[in-house]
């Protein structure tokens, strides 16, 4: 069952943890691609001087950040895309970054959309998991209960099962850089950094 929108419409943190165990779909050149959540990253908007958000900065692109809840913001970092979706009525930019996901469908053609054949190097980084998905920057703005990326119940996760650990590359961060707001299925092999 696709989740809709009402289930991003609650806390960052809330819906990064929650993330985990969900299955990120895209629909790919008439077949379905598919991963299980397996880590993410919180976002808190103004307040959080990692977040693109950070005391409401805008640019044209960020501009899925401030239309509320439930909408893909994709954005380019060394040639990769990023795939967030946000978490926050209008104007609030708060967002969840997945990170890395465990391939479960359309394994051959992420295999293709990658050019690696290492199950375990496929979704295992965020810019890893958008190429393996054909997720693109034009994607930006979808929203997620409608068109070809979605996310759909897969399976439960235990609260034992989440470790919570600082977040990656952002050591611009200052204070923030140290805050416990990346979170990963325990001892899952396809996790970017245990």
């Amino acid at each position: 069952m696709r989740l809709k929108k009402d289930f991003f419409c609650r806390d960052p943190v809330v819906v990064a943890r929650e993330l985990l165990g969900k299955l990120l779909v895209r629909e790919f050149e008439g077949d379905r691609i598919s991963g299980m959540v397996v880590e993410t990253e919180a976002y808190l908007g103004r307040n959080d001087r990692a977040s693109h958000g950070f005391g409401g900065k805008r640019t044209p692109r960020m501009w899925p950040l401030y239309e509320g809840c439930g909408l893909f913001y994709i954005y380019p970092v060394h040639g990769y895309a990023m795939l967030n979706v946000t978490t926050a009525p209008p104007e609030e930019p708060t967002a969840v970054l997945v990170r890395a996901l465990e391939p479960v469908e359309g394994i051959d053609l992420m295999k293709r959309n990658r050019g690696v054949e290492d199950l375990r190097n496929l979704c295992s980084g965020p810019g890893k998991l958008t190429k393996a998905l054909g997720i693109t920057l034009d994607m930006n703005g979808l929203s997620v209960e409608n068109g070809p990326l979605y996310f759909e119940e897969y399976r439960s996760v235990d609260e034992r099962e989440i470790v919570a650990a600082k977040r990656v590359g952002v050591d611009y961060a200052g204070r923030h850089a140290d805050l416990p707001l990346r979170f990963y299925l325990r001892g899952n092999r396809y996790v970017s950094r245990p």
